[in-house]
């Protein structure tokens, strides 16, 4: 018979309300074993994450009840994907989008060691210089000695905010130059420079000062003609402009929410930075971010090698695997060599990693204060590894010979989808892996949570769609032929062999993707007169995992009675 054609999945709706789940322990960062190389991306499999990105993200968004959060990646000179789900401003009702701008905190230290950076190689200062020969305000006072590369590294000593940083809650305003200038001449330093690592905003505050000082220029200018002219970005800016429009227009800066410690989120209005805007001033959007930190750290479109390599040279080692170089911070994240920072300001939270060996950026920005954006962009990084074509990180592990002290000889990984043998069952005929993948992929829900199948660089996986970090527990899975259906005997299902699981769920059970027949343009057929295939669910263990589509949870979960089936599936 004739092969049915597949119907694309539909879109999931809304993930059902359900409450905040507090995390016990940081989402793991599933760093790649020793010895491993970072995987190398093709620009199709970064399009197969940008292509799941918008409803994992508002899954993870809705499940954590937070505010707004703005995506993105930029690839090999390209922005791939720019996101937004949920509100720029939940009392108004207006909806974030990728245009809105938000502030990006101390991205503004990668912005204001960039600056510096173009000056050395002008021959306009160098790394060594001290505050006291450019700021003369600041001659005899305790930071006097200070240079440049101990500020830059956050090593010089000085205090982090002052000794009263009550702007940080929004209870006065930021300093500015003078008050700035006060604070560095009469509060001593918090420690001996070089000694440990001693963040200060206030540092960084100073090297703004030099920057108008060597450029003649206020800071705004000076780094906007020194970086980001040169880098051909639009929507981003080093301080909130005074007339700066409300997100009611598409390119205004959104508000920040409260976390829901106290109640119900609140409005947390925009505010200037004033002289700290070197440290803390800097707004985008996330699509303007990951470009900047794309093309600045990646690429030579800004600065040369020798500078580049200067300010990733590492000063701090903060963690395991974790460094703070210039102006940058440093992590190894699904195997991806990464350089970057986050961002912390009363209106939200966010993160941005660039790769510089795959010319890569991810940036997310949430307009929350609580907002997970560092650990989204972790995430971000896990699903582009997979695409890349590396296994989930426990999948080797699980899979080895004698894993868990077993005496299992170990199972291959499976191949790509290409290579996979058709899949054969009666009434659908024959069907390649790549046909059963297309009619899999989309989202499925249950009482316990929604899991997304999708296909990731020519692989398919299982997913947890609402983890913040999905590749940490991926399942991949490979066809196995037809296989019986225990809801509904004669009815048509799929069988999916899964690789990489621990144990604990389906090492030796294969997954079930049941298909059903649906009516197309004629009776029962397709527009090419095939009859048209599509998944209506997966079982998993025993367990029905409906499409998301189609998925209702009752108002209370009742217990059963005869012939009732599972949540969301009604009585039959």
């Amino acid at each position: 018979m004739p092969r049915p054609a597949a119907v694309p999945p539909a879109d999931p709706p809304p993930a059902p309300k359900e409450p905040a789940v507090p995390e016990s322990t940081p989402p793991s960062l599933s760093p790649a074993p020793e010895g491993t190389t970072a995987p190398s991306l093709s620009r199709d499999a970064v399009r197969d994450v940008a292509a799941i990105l918008p409803g994992w993200l508002e899954t993870v968004r809705h499940l954590h009840r937070q505010s707004g959060i703005q995506a993105a990646i930029w690839h090999d000179g390209e922005l791939v994907a720019e996101v937004a789900v949920g509100p720029a401003d939940a009392e108004a009702g207006i909806d974030l989008l990728p245009t809105h701008r938000l502030r990006i905190a101390s991205h503004s230290k990668t912005m204001t060691t960039l600056a510096v950076l173009r000056l050395a190689e002008e021959g306009a200062l160098r790394l060594d210089d001290t505050l006291g020969a450019h700021v003369p305000e600041l001659a005899g006072s305790p930071v006097a000695a200070a240079t440049l590369r101990d500020l830059l590294a956050h090593a010089a000593g000085l205090s982090r905010d002052s000794a009263d940083a009550r702007w940080w809650r929004l209870g006065r305003p930021f300093p500015d130059r003078k008050q700035l200038l006060a604070i560095a001449r009469t509060e001593p330093l918090a420690a001996p420079a070089g000694t440990h690592l001693q963040y200060s905003n206030i540092g960084y505050g100073l090297v703004g000062l030099v920057i108008e000082a060597v450029t003649g220029e206020d800071f705004a200018a000076a780094v906007t003609r020194l970086v980001i002219d040169p880098l051909g970005v639009e929507d981003i800016g080093p301080d909130l402009p005074a007339d700066a429009p409300g997100p009611e227009t598409p390119h205004g800066f959104a508000p920040g929410h409260t976390s829901l410690l106290h109640g119900p989120r609140r409005i947390v209005e925009q505010v200037p930075t004033g002289a700290l805007a070197a440290a803390t001033g800097f707004w985008a959007t996330a699509g303007a971010i990951a470009t900047v930190a794309g093309r600045a750290l990646t690429t030579d479109a800004l600065l040369g090698e020798d500078a580049r390599r200067a300010m990733r040279r590492r000063v701090w080692t903060v963690a395991e695997g974790r460094h703070y170089a210039l102006g940058l911070q440093q992590g190894r994240l699904h195997g991806f060599e990464a350089v970057g920072h986050s961002g912390g300001f009363p209106t939200g939270l966010s993160r941005t990693w660039a790769v510089p060996s795959e010319r890569l950026a991810v940036s997310v920005i949430g307009t929350a204060v609580d907002a997970p954006a560092s650990e989204i962009a972790a995430g971000l990084l896990g699903l582009l590894a997979l695409a890349a074509g590396r296994p989930a990180p426990q999948a080797d592990a699980a899979e080895a010979p004698g894993a868990q002290g077993g005496g299992g000889s170990g199972r291959p990984r499976p191949l790509p989808l290409a290579e996979q043998e058709d899949a054969e069952q009666e009434g659908v005929g024959s069907l390649t892996a790549g046909e059963v993948a297309d009619l899999a992929a989309g989202t499925y829900d249950s009482l316990w949570g929604r899991t997304r199948v999708a296909r990731l660089g020519g692989r398919l996986f299982a997913l947890d769609d609402a983890a913040f970090d999905p590749a940490a527990g991926a399942l991949e899975l490979a066809t196995a032929g037809g296989a019986a259906d225990p809801y509904e005997p004669g009815a048509r299902t799929i069988a999916l062999r899964t690789w990489g699981d621990p144990g604990y769920g389906t090492w030796a059970e294969p997954i079930l993707v049941r298909l059903e027949t649906v009516d197309g343009p004629g009776p029962g057929e397709g527009t090419d007169g095939a009859p048209t295939l599509r998944c209506r669910g997966l079982i998993r263990s025993g367990q029905l995992q409906t499409a998301s589509a189609e998925f209702t949870m009752p108002e209370r979960v009742t217990r059963p009675e005869e012939g009732q089936g599972p949540p969301g599936e009604g009585r039959r």
